[in-house]
């Protein structure tokens, strides 16, 4: 069975190259504008798109802009052929799988949390599941960008989320994108620690251009 891992198109989904796949996965960010109502039309022409693909089976996480997903001008029983997970789990061909849109507080996008209340996020996803999906990166695994302010190199990812994946959780594999490739920095990638393969699989690069075609991973 073939999975192909996407997320950050951000507008640019008509690029993609489609493999012939099983189940495609998008970790969040089908858009970019963040009022929710600026955002609703770029949102469904994602997922008339993403809806109509040739792939059995169709997953979507939201991300930090998938603000007319959050606000509930775009519902899940719009597009029955999408599964929607919002903090929630999914069985799929005896593989537990289980998304979450949530990431740290950064100004005033959707689906996120003080750092602070993450863990209590984190601590509601079970033990057994086999593909963990979350928009944002665990500290320290393909977390690089420039600080806001000083520009200095920091690595952003959610502390609270990787202690859970290496302590309890330990997924086959931990996809996600959020953290975009930037001059000088590759996220894009995959990475294996312990009994983990971690994905980012951040299609467009920090300019919003599509940059790269997401991974087909055999499960």
């Amino acid at each position: 069975m073939k999975i192909w891992f996407i997320s950050d198109t951000h507008n640019e989904h008509l690029g993609l190259q489609v493999p012939e796949v099983d189940l495609v996965i998008h970790c969040g960010d089908e858009s970019t504008h963040g009022n929710a109502w600026m955002n609703e039309p770029e949102a469904r022409r994602f997922f008339d798109w993403y809806s109509g693909l040739d792939i059995a089976t169709k997953v979507f996480v939201p991300g930090n802009h998938s603000t007319a997903v959050e606000q509930g001008l775009i519902r899940a029983e719009e597009y029955p052929g999408v599964r929607f997970l919002v903090h929630e789990t999914m069985q799929w061909n005896g593989l537990k799988l289980f998304g979450s849109p949530y990431t740290p507080r950064f100004h005033d996008w959707a689906y996120m949390k003080k750092r602070g209340q993450l863990d209590l996020v984190w601590q509601s996803v079970p033990d057994d599941v086999d593909i963990l999906i979350t928009h944002g990166p665990p500290k320290g695994v393909l977390d690089i960008t420039h600080d806001f302010e000083s520009k200095e190199l920091v690595q952003v990812g959610c502390a609270a989320l990787r202690r859970h994946v290496e302590e309890r959780i330990k997924p086959r594999i931990h996809a996600f994108g959020h953290l975009h490739d930037e001059k000088g920095i590759s996220n894009y990638g995959m990475y294996s620690r312990g009994a983990t393969q971690f994905i980012n699989c951040s299609c467009c690069n920090l300019a919003a251009k599509l940059k790269n075609n997401g991974f087909v991973v055999e499960v």
